[in-house]
């Protein structure tokens, strides 16, 4: 949806969860599809983004972060790993209160003037109704499906609505700004337009009720999505049902037998439940292998998910126990501050406490009856619409007509004689669907009044049906308040009539698992339409001010500060999940120092405020976001299905038009001349005032500004003093109260910064170029993969691809080799962690060759240019996503000066250290990383596989770092790969010019200019078979609720490992005998056959002409490792799920991964992790490891292999339409002498063909590979809760036998009173205790009768 939502990570590094943010507790379910690959983000909640890795960017925005009309395309995986989103739940700030006027419509008559700021009662609502029939049908377009079809009363949903117009001053503040420059009339006209709606959008609707949109798109090609998305979520529930939606979507999705016939045909199937819908969706091949054509076959599966599905008692009671793991392995202390920031921005509404997940104790209480009463209530036809995305290779008549033939069996639901509408009408009805938002609409109703007998069921009125207070500015406030009175004095009732929030205080949410103090504070508005050209023009006002703002927050936090980390974040945007839009501002900071953090946010927020924006601030981002706006608009036609399909499913519930991204750039254009320095100003008080403004009097306050809703501040119960002892820590609420309110005195404006065109002019270049005469020395292209490979006279190899993935755009790597191997193994000021946090802290510096860290961000800003670094074991890498124009030069310059020119300085090196440290006391406060961190010190044999600790990094010195670094630089060689839009004779011009002139750590010719590397090879412990007390961990981690997660590892087969291959003997040797007997010549049969005789042939690869069909052949491909253990893995973790997961209700996630990763070292393993209660977690690790052995008696199936084989497939081909992926591909071919000796450039082309080749056979080779004895495998056990179990270990043991039926109503009892307490957690185990569940017995029982596939 719309968002203005600011990236800026300069200084921050993205540990995972170092900060506390909110995300939408969404419970969903892996349903693995299975083998779906994604299981990093395998939580009850969906993560749109990926909150991962430890890198870090060195400029300040995302190149996507100015993105305003549509969906582009998928940026590179690193990027995103590292991009720093502060809510996926879409947290943001109004798009300013500016609107038409505030108005309830009393009959014919309106009350209430139009105040200049205030906004219409609808928007004000922050909610969508839906009329109930054909009172507005004739006004909209009418779209005729196929059948039996009616016209769609919805077919203008996210189109067009008359609206507000210029007469009801919401322009007003911009045609006094241009008054100079441009007559009144001219500006109120171009804002008063219509924003146009996306031409290619099919919308209708059945004669059952069912809407549909239909988009053909073409990426990728000949594979589609089918989401399926009943509006009915959470908050629909009631008092007795929270948490029914989520079951019934498990019980639904997963009890459909038509889903499961179609697994392994490339078809992946997920769902998920969030507060407003039920969304199951399926991306498909259009074609399956067997060239099925599979829209029909998709569409009926959704049809029997939804509107036939099989509601078994024996599903049920799988299902509510995969709920109750599900709970147990989402509550984590990033779940549970997410839970206290909705508890505390929602606190008028269900909002803040009726999450997804449910109260564990009623689940436990629900039977097949309750499941089937709530799917009888609200899945029918008309509270569903159908979103299908994709390749179609059929016209729209066609997937229309399918769609009909589908879901045209299901039967219309009518009202029963009698029925009373839980929600009465609105008095100022707003269409969801048909996209129609505005204050006009008929009175409403009172309440409880009956429905026509046998009237056809709609979709709840109301979208989500919660009420809002909002932090709404004077003038709007004041509309509210009059508009409720005289509706009471009406007697109109309206439950979801908004109300006006008065200033937050501070609720703190203090825990001894944060590590980092976080302050989120809120400010809750209307969701406003984007509907006019005058709307689009707020909204990038908008982004230019909050984007302004971050950059000069983190600047101050980058000079003012010497050592300790600081993070601030802006986001205004709106969610339909929660019917409003929401002003963020969050500050992360480490916990001694977190007043001058919150001061300086609050200082930067009130300059901009007072004195505005500079000149040279908005050229700068208005020419930023006009670029980026025209690189969108060159992807046109090459977004993904899925992104393409989110974005208009998310502006139809915002009631936004839907513009394709040439569209959206086209109206930007033409807004250009009306951005000005004074409107952007405006928006920026508006926007501002919550937070600029808190606890000022309402008399002193800016008219235009709103109000503070929620503050909500998440606190360490401990910190690290700075001799890194734990100390206790709090902080109280009238000090933060104190800090936001303070006057600082008088603030000056800011001095603008001199940015630069380029960082190497044309004549440093040219000089540089003749005293050094940079040439190419090789020059090569593989004909089958396109990859040019260059070697340049200073040693630099170079390799890239030109693609049309991502118009405009382009992905580079710059590889080192070297990395962490190349550190010394002990402590000191050159030692371990030396390179890996050298590395970061030339990030952190953020300065090259002449240039301020301030100079180099902006550059990158306006040219659409985003970094990250990251140490490796066997080599430092940096990734840039940019955009061709502008950008290429402006990232081959960096690399340069970087290489040639960095800059050093240690209050950057103090602030990674910073970094490390706190990610460290991270790691001993997280269930998972502590029992990650537990096994790696147990396998690994060095100190270079893991971060350095306290002492390591106190040992550093600037100077050691910097050595570290330096040396990997020049010993070289450097490689360089480049994915995207690029031109091959001016891409050969450019790496010249700019890589074929850099010095890397001074070396004019790396190779020949210093001494090799050291090399010291990373290794596994050798640790005795019988040493129980490393190989057996358990571990206990203090806890307000009960956790529990258990990794194993163990020695796995190096990635690049040659795999067996028996030696054939000459064919002249082969006697007739050998060969059946046939009498045939074995010369004859080797050339009619293809292969030698006594060769074992994959016969299905053979007829397709696969060149890997014979092992021989196959297994002398250095893929072969390779190919068969990302195979295995897959097959793996599809066991592991019916095993574990779905026949013994052990666990809601088990996953399995092999460490192919490094290139030369003998370090390779497996892990195994799975995540359950501390009743069941022994049972549920045994499992696993049963299921890992138990591959030597039940052997892998060809069907398992094919299911496998499709799986990686698939990811291959969408992958390849990403630059990013060309990257993975090509990187280190070039380094075959120091790196990767075994890859060459034939590995990209040869990989599908492996993939296609391989065999159960060839599985087995890994497995055998696999360290699964008793005296191989590593396993730790955590245990988390407020008793460590190893004490009260006896006392347990005593009371099981006592355990009776009585104890059991006890236990559900004190779940019930539990519940969701003030810590944000769930009595899981409690729960668990009712289901009468412990063990594997049990759990198998229970299932009985499930056929476990």
């Amino acid at each position: 949806a719309r968002r203005v939502r600011c990236f800026y990570v300069g200084r921050a590094f993205a540990f995972p969860r170092l900060t506390e943010r909110p995300r939408p507790p969404r419970a969903s379910r892996r349903s693995r599809a299975r083998q779906d690959k994604a299981r990093a983000d395998a939580s009850s909640y969906v993560f749109r983004e990926n909150n991962g890795n430890r890198g870090c960017a060195m400029t300040c925005l995302a190149p996507h972060a100015t993105s305003l009309m549509a969906p582009r395309v998928a940026q590179p995986r690193g990027v995103r790993a590292r991009a720093v989103v502060s809510r996926a739940s879409s947290r943001t700030v109004t798009r300013a209160m500016a609107s038409t006027g505030a108005s309830l419509s009393l009959g014919a008559g309106r009350v209430g003037a139009p105040p200049r700021h205030a906004a219409v009662v609808a928007p004000l609502r922050g909610r969508r109704v839906v009329p109930r029939a054909a009172s507005r049908r004739a006004a909209q377009p009418q779209v005729r499906s196929a059948g039996a079809a009616k016209p769609d009363p919805s077919a203008s949903a996210g189109s067009k609505e008359p609206g507000s117009r210029s007469s009801d001053g919401r322009w007003s503040s911009v045609v006094t700004a241009l008054a100079d420059v441009m007559a009144p009339a001219v500006v109120e006209s171009l804002l008063d337009e219509e924003l146009p709606a996306h031409a290619d959008i099919h919308r209708g609707r059945l004669s059952n009720g069912l809407r549909y949109v239909v988009l053909p798109n073409k990426v990728p090609g000949d594979r589609f999505e089918a989401h399926l998305e009943m509006h009915v979520g959470s908050v629909d529930e009631r008092e007795d049902e929270q948490g029914l939606a989520h079951l019934v979507e498990h019980v639904t999705f997963l009890g459909s037998k038509k889903r499961d016939a179609w697994l392994g045909s490339g078809t992946r199937g997920n769902a998920y439940t969030d507060f407003h819908h039920t969304v199951f969706h399926v991306h498909s091949p259009t074609h399956n292998k067997d060239s099925t054509y599979m829209i029909p076959n998709v569409l009926d599966i959704l049809y029997d998910v939804a509107f036939n599905p099989q509601l078994l008692d024996t599903r049920v009671a799988k299902e509510k126990k995969a709920v109750l793991a599900e709970a147990q392995m989402m509550n984590t202390i990033e779940y549970r501050v997410d839970c206290q920031l909705l508890q505390h921005l929602h606190w008028d509404n269900n909002l803040g406490c009726r999450f997804p997940i449910g109260k564990l104790d009623q689940v436990v209480t629900w039977d097949a009856a309750k499941v089937r009463q709530f799917h009888e209530r609200w899945y029918f036809p008309a509270n569903a619409t159908l979103y299908v995305v994709g390749d179609f290779h059929a016209d729209v008549p066609g997937v229309v007509e399918m769609i009909e033939n589908a879901f045209g069996a299901a039967s219309a639901a009518t009202h029963p004689e009698g029925f009373v509408n839980e929600v009465p009408r609105s008095p100022d009805s707003v269409k969801a669907f048909e996209g129609v938002v505005g204050g006009a609409g008929a009175p409403s109703l009172p309440n409880n009044t009956p429905d026509t007998p046998n009237e056809l069921r709609d979709r709840h009125a109301v979208r989500p049906p919660v009420k809002h207070a909002f932090g709404c500015p004077p003038s709007a406030a004041s509309a509210i308040r009059e508009n409720a009175e005289r509706a009471s004095l009406a007697h109109l009732v309206d439950p979801f009539q908004p109300m006006v929030a008065t200033e937050s205080g501070v609720q703190l949410f203090q825990h001894e698992h944060l590590s980092h103090v976080s302050f989120n504070i809120f400010s809750k508005l209307p969701v406003l339409p984007l509907r006019h050209m005058g709307d689009l023009h707020r909204t990038v006002n908008q982004r230019i001010a909050l984007l302004v703002l971050q950059s000069r927050i983190q600047s101050r936090y980058a000079e003012l500060d010497h050592e300790h980390y600081k993070r601030c974040e802006l986001d205004h945007s709106d969610s339909a999940r929660e019917g409003c839009t929401v002003s963020t501002v969050t500050v992360t900071c480490e916990p001694l120092h977190w007043k001058y953090a919150l001061q300086v946010a609050v200082e930067e927020a009130r300059r901009l405020k007072q004195h505005g924006l500079t000149l040279g601030e908005l050229t700068r981002f208005k020419s930023a976001m006009m670029r980026d706006s025209e690189q969108l608009a060159q992807q046109a036609g090459f977004v993904p299905s899925l992104e393409n399909l989110d974005f208009v499913m998310e502006h139809d519930a915002l009631g936004h038009v839907v513009m394709d991204q040439v569209q959206g750039h086209e109206a930007l254009l033409r807004l250009d001349d009306v951005i000005c320095l004074e409107g952007v100003n405006e928006v920026a008080r508006e926007l501002l005032g919550f937070f600029a403004e808190y606890g000022k009097d309402a008399t002193e306050r800016d008219p235009v500004g709103g109000l503070t809703t929620a503050i909500v501040a998440c606190v360490p119960s401990t910190t690290t003093d700075n001799d890194g002892v734990e100390v206790p820590f709090s902080i109280f609420e009238q000090d933060v109260i104190a800090v936001l309110s303070a006057d600082y005195g008088e603030i000056d404006p800011i001095e603008d910064v001199f940015v630069p065109d380029e960082l190497l002019s044309e004549t440093d270049l040219d000089e540089l170029v003749k005293a050094r005469t940079p040439t190419i020395v090789s020059s090569t292209v593989d004909e089958k993969t396109g990859v040019h490979q260059r070697v340049l006279s200073n040693g630099i190899r170079v390799n890239y691809r030109v693609t049309n993935n991502e118009p405009g755009s382009a992905f580079l790597r710059l590889v080192v080799p070297g990395g962490r191997t190349a550190e010394s193994a002990t402590a000191g000021p050159g030692g371990i962690g030396a390179a890996a946090v050298g590395f970061r802290t030339l990030q952190e510096v953020g300065a090259v060759g002449p240039w301020s860290r301030k100079q180099v961000e902006l550059i990158t800003m306006q040219n659409l240019v985003m970094f990250e670094v990251e140490p490796e074991a066997e080599y430092l890498f940096l990734d840039a996503a940019f955009a061709v124009k502008g950008g290429l030069r402006t990232t081959l310059e960096i690399i340069h000066l970087l290489t040639s020119q960095p800059v050093w300085d240690a209050n950057a090196l103090e602030r990674v250290k910073d970094i490390y440290r706190m990610f460290e006391l991270n790691t001993q406060r997280n269930l998972e990383l502590l029992t990650h961190d537990a096994v790696n010190h147990a396998v690994f044999g060095d100190r270079r596989l893991m971060d350095p600790n306290r002492s390591e990094l106190s040992a550093l010195t600037i100077d050691g770092v910097k050595d570290a670094v330096t040396h990997q630089l020049r010993a070289g060689p450097l490689e360089v790969n480049i994915a995207g839009d690029v031109d091959p004779t001016e891409l050969d011009l450019l790496i010249v010019r700019y890589l074929g002139t850099a010095t890397p750590g001074g070396a004019t010719h790396p190779e020949n200019d210093t001494n090799p590397l050291e090399l010291l090879p990373l290794t596994l412990r050798n640790v005795d078979p019988g040493d129980a007390a490393t190989r057996q961990q358990r571990v206990y981690l203090r806890d307000s609720d009960e956790r529990a997660c258990a990794v194993l590892a163990g020695p796995g087969p190096k990635m690049w490992a040659p795999m067996f291959n028996p030696t054939l003997p000459e064919i002249s040797s082969v006697k007739p005998k050998d060969v059946d007997g046939n009498g045939t010549v074995a010369q004859t049969m080797a050339e009619q056959l293809g292969y030698h005789p006594l060769d074992q042939v994959n016969q299905q690869a053979h007829v397709a002409g696969n060149p890997f069909a014979a092992q021989s052949a196959r297994r002398a491909n250095p893929l072969a490792t390779f190919v068969a253990g990302m195979l295995l893995t897959e097959v793996i973790g599809g066991r592991l799920f019916t095993t574990v997961r779905d026949a013994l209700g052990l666990t809601y996630d088990c996953n399995f991964q092999l460490a192919f990763g490094l290139q030369n070292a003998d370090s390779t393993t497996y892990r195994l992790v799975v995540t359950s209660t501390p009743a069941k977690i022994d049972d549920a690790l045994n499992a696993a490891l049963r299921v890992l052995r138990g591959f030597k008696q039940q052997r892998v199936t060809q069907r398992e292999v094919e299911r496998a084989r499709m799986t990686l497939l698939t990811r291959h081909e969408t992958e390849l339409k990403t630059n990013a992926y060309w990257v993975d591909l090509m990187q280190y071919t070039a380094l075959g002498d120091t790196l990767a000796p075994a890859k060459e450039v034939s590995c990209i082309s040869d990989l599908p063909a492996m993939y296609e080749a391989s065999t159960v056979e060839d599985l087995y080779e890994v497995y055998q590979a696999l360290g699964l004895g008793d005296g191989e495998v590593f396993t730790c056990v955590t245990v988390a809760g407020k008793e460590d179990p190893a004490l009260a270990k006896p006392a347990v043991a005593a009371a099981l036998p006592a355990e009776s039926d009585a104890g059991m109503r006890a236990a559900a009892a004190a779940a019930a009173s539990l519940g969701m307490a003030m810590t944000g957690g769930m009595a899981i185990a409690e729960a668990l205790k009712k289901m009468g569940g412990g063990g594997p017995a049990a759990a198998a029982a229970a299932d009985s009768g499930i056929d476990v596939k």
